[in-house]
């Protein structure tokens, strides 16, 4: 009896000890946190200007993805919703890495300009696209246009380049430059670099002292503002190749306008004639004037100038046409074009009857100023074109060399004068045959794959082999988030529509019109090719 007793009470204390210990390790089990599990971790690739982001304040920073066991927080919520705002470009943003869990959450691995903040954030459900925690962000910025819409340059104007936020006028523009304060600085007024100071990830001086370069003289090729400070920053190039080391970006209000030098008087009435002009709009002598001096000895004031020579082997005609007219002129003639030994320009006294110590009076005409562009995206459905800026664009707007410029836009002709659209902007025009040559445009390709049209439909019979298609040729604009993915960054790719661009303008233009250029839109996957700087090439032409 007691020993039944015994082992009965054995066999329910042990049970009941089995309960507990069951029970125990459910409770554990129940209250333990589940973790997410990482599926993919991958590098972003694709262009990265396309990577810069900035902070939402909606997620905050960790050190690995938030929801992984481990996971800690660096950055609060809070903390990154003040630089969201930042007005220091150092809290710009870099995103280089790719993670997604079992639960289909996205995290992007950022660092800040500066180094100083480093982690991984919510970037939302889709890879490739920015949610959650950042957004894409443009670290620069088109100034507003200048008020001075005038396309006259006066370059001799005086210029204040202190506290400008707008962007250039056309005096500026044209005006010459020097560093104001040469020095070692990195504040951005003394040396120049790559890009506006921190828009770009590890992108920085391209010298670290311009003291060397205090004589040295340069001319604005670009402008932009900075986003989150607002000043204003040009790219500048040196007028003498000897100092081109220094070419680069600085602060507009880094930069003092160059004095230009003192002319110096080299007329010697024994051995040089003095050209003057006449505007025969007006009537009224330019100020402008020239000196032709012969390489020959012994002459006298009052001698005939005949078939004498200068230094450089020009006789008194072949100086005039090679010198050509002053800026906004060109020269009369008797007939037909300009001859390159002068002999039909309407000159006064004649050139045949020219001695030494005389003025000669050249006839010029008023000619219209250079046309300029501006670019456009084609509608769709009955829709007008919408405009495109240069940030529309991976590297702005296309740059072209300057003698494709030159040759092929409209050249200057009589205020009063018209030019052919089509000649210039059709299928076969001057100005589409240039845009589209990599010897002239330093930022054109061509894709062959992976091409969607604007409304998203694949782009078919696209080839390189001759007879099945030729691929579509034009310029790559920025990131198409919607189509892009983990494994590949689609870009919006422009290409230049003739026929758009006719329709958008009249068939004959007065001389300087500003013509409206018409692109299609298109995306791809294609990765770009790198700008081609040998070309030397710019965006002067868009206006």
């Amino acid at each position: 009896m007691k020993k039944t007793l015994k082992k009965s009470l054995f066999v329910g204390v042990a049970a009941l000890g089995l309960v507990a210990a069951v029970g125990t390790a459910n409770a554990t089990s129940a209250s333990a946190k589940s973790y997410a599990k990482v599926t993919s971790n991958k590098t972003l690739g694709g262009n990265a200007t396309a990577r810069n982001v900035n902070f939402t304040g909606k997620s905050a920073l960790y050190t690995k993805a938030g929801t992984l066991r481990g996971a800690r927080v660096k950055a609060s919520k809070a903390v990154l919703g003040s630089f969201a705002s930042s007005k220091s470009s150092q809290h710009n943003v870099r995103a280089y890495r790719v993670a997604t869990t079992n639960r289909g959450s996205v995290y992007y691995k950022v660092v800040s300009f500066d180094g100083a903040y480093r982690g991984w954030i919510y970037g939302g459900k889709t890879s490739g696209v920015f949610g959650g925690g950042v957004a894409q962000y443009n670290t620069t910025t088109d100034p507003q246009a200048s008020t001075d819409t005038s396309s006259s340059v006066n370059s001799s104007a005086s210029i204040n380049t202190q506290g400008q936020t707008t962007g250039l006028s056309a005096t500026q523009k044209a005006a010459t430059y020097k560093i104001a304060n040469p020095g070692t600085s990195n504040d951005g007024t003394e040396v120049t670099y790559t890009y506006p100071a921190w828009t770009q990830y590890k992108q920085g001086r391209v010298i670290t002292d311009s003291t060397p370069y205090k004589d040295a003289t340069f001319k604005v090729t670009d402008e932009t503002t900075r986003t989150r400070e607002g000043d204003l920053w040009v790219k500048i190039e040196a007028t003498d190749a000897a100092n081109s080391k220094a070419n680069g970006w600085i602060l507009y209000s880094g930069l003092k306008q160059a004095t230009a030098p003192t002319p110096v008087e080299n007329f010697n009435a024994d051995t040089s004639v003095k050209i003057a002009y006449r505007d025969v709009s007006t009537g009224k002598t330019l100020s402008n004037t020239n000196t032709w001096t012969t390489a020959s000895t012994g002459t006298k004031q009052g001698n005939s100038v005949g078939a004498l020579v200068n230094a450089k082997a020009q006789n008194l005609g072949t100086f005039i046409a090679a010198t050509g007219a002053p800026t906004g002129y060109k020269l009369n003639t008797t007939s037909g074009d300009l001859k390159g030994d002068g002999s039909n320009v309407v000159v006064t006294p004649a050139l045949s009857s020219a001695t030494f110590g005389a003025t000669l009076t050249v006839d010029v005409t008023p000619v219209a100023g250079q046309s300029k562009v501006s670019f456009s995206m084609k509608g769709q459905s009955g829709t007008q074109n919408s405009a495109l800026s240069s940030s529309d664009f991976l590297y702005g707007f296309p740059p072209l060399t300057p003698s494709a410029q030159s040759s092929a836009l409209p050249a200057n002709g009589s205020v009063n004068g018209t030019f052919n659209t089509k000649d210039y902007f059709g299928p076969d025009g001057s100005f589409t045959k240039a845009l589209k040559n990599p010897s002239s445009s330093s930022a054109v390709q061509t894709i062959y794959s992976d091409i969607w049209d604007v409304n998203g439909n694949e782009v078919n019979n696209i080839s390189a082999t001759p007879g099945i298609g030729s691929g579509l040729t034009g310029f790559f604009g920025q990131v198409n988030s919607s189509k892009s993915t983990a494994s590949a960054v689609a870009h919006y790719f422009y290409v230049y529509d003739p026929a758009a661009t006719l329709s958008a303008n009249a068939s004959s233009l007065p001389n300087g019109s500003k013509v409206t250029l018409v692109f299609d839109q298109y995306t791809t996957n294609t990765t770009p090719a790198k700008l081609n700087s040998d070309l030397n090439a710019n965006s002067d032409y868009a206006g």
